[in-house]
């Protein structure tokens, strides 16, 4: 059996910057270090942040000292100022892409325009984007929703898009809304390491008889991943970890292709290889 690995599976630059500063500073102190949710959304990582006596809380209000991080996901306006208030120290590991995004939202917003997000309306990143336009954005995740909006309140909106969109979906939405909202400025936001990911993804799918997706089951990016490959290749498999793959899957198989998301560690790759080895073809 030939498998491949995608050249693109794993942590990208945004996602190991933030494992790596949460884990050096938890292990050169982590007396009162907390953090704000999930760093990364992968049981793994989230149980290597615990292990190293970093404590999760829901809200900065849960902190009576000491310091916070805030995930790569990012998070509201709100939040750094509740901290600010509190006295409670911000670390802030939120990827540079969606602090561009940020901030590209918080100008406009200052300048009254309305703001679109295409994105999953639950997911933290596009919670956090919408925190600094004081949560008055119009958050689009599928391309019906936009019969439901109210484009009298919408001339000379401002488009951005979820870091981790499907960046075919988020073109098709921003065209439909261009064609409907006078005088739009569209920002791509759908970051290049998601780009490469997805563009790797249907490649592999074609050329492989199987496809495996390693990521968090709350993982947004590696969900969109396996509905593309599983559109273009029906025997994909998606798991979180070595544990959950099933040999039997992949008996007689020749050729097999692993990729994985953003958010998936290589130590959790590198398992998922080597336990696939043993399967003999």
């Amino acid at each position: 059996m030939k498998i491949t690995i995608s050249k693109f599976a794993g942590f990208c630059s945004g996602a190991k910057k933030a494992y790596e500063i949460t884990t050096n500073i938890a292990k050169e102190n982590n007396k009162n270090l907390h953090i704000l949710g999930d760093l990364l959304h992968n049981k793994d990582v989230i149980k290597k942040i615990e292990s190293l006596g970093v404590k999760k809380v829901k809200k900065v209000q849960d902190i009576k000292k000491g310091r916070i991080v805030i995930t790569a996901h990012g998070d509201g306006k709100n939040v750094f100022d509740e901290a600010q208030n509190k006295g409670v120290e911000v670390v802030n590991t939120t990827c540079p892409k969606v602090i561009k995004i940020q901030q590209l939202v918080k100008k406009f917003h200052r300048d009254n325009l309305p703001i679109v997000i295409v994105g999953d309306k639950n997911h933290k990143e596009v919670k956090g984007i919408n925190g600094w336009c004081n949560k008055s954005a119009v958050i689009i995740s599928r391309l019906e929703e936009i019969k439901n909006i109210n484009f009298d309140k919408l001339k000379n909106a401002v488009i951005v898009s979820q870091t981790t969109q499907n960046l075919k979906k988020f073109q098709e939405i921003a065209k439909v809304l261009q064609e409907k909202i006078k005088n739009t400025k569209v920002f791509n936001t759908v970051c290049d390491a998601t780009r490469n990911r997805q563009g790797e993804t249907r490649k592999i799918a074609k050329e492989n008889d199987a496809v495996i997706v390693i990521g968090g089951e709350k993982s947004a990016n590696s969900q969109k991943l396996f509905e593309i490959a599983k559109e273009l290749n029906p025997k994909t498999f998606f798991i979180e970890n070595a544990e959950q793959l099933n040999l039997k899957n992949f008996i007689n198989l020749e050729k097999v292709a692993i990729t994985a998301g953003a958010s998936t560690p290589d130590w959790v790759i590198q398992e998922t290889y080597q336990k696939l080895k043993t399967l003999k073809s």
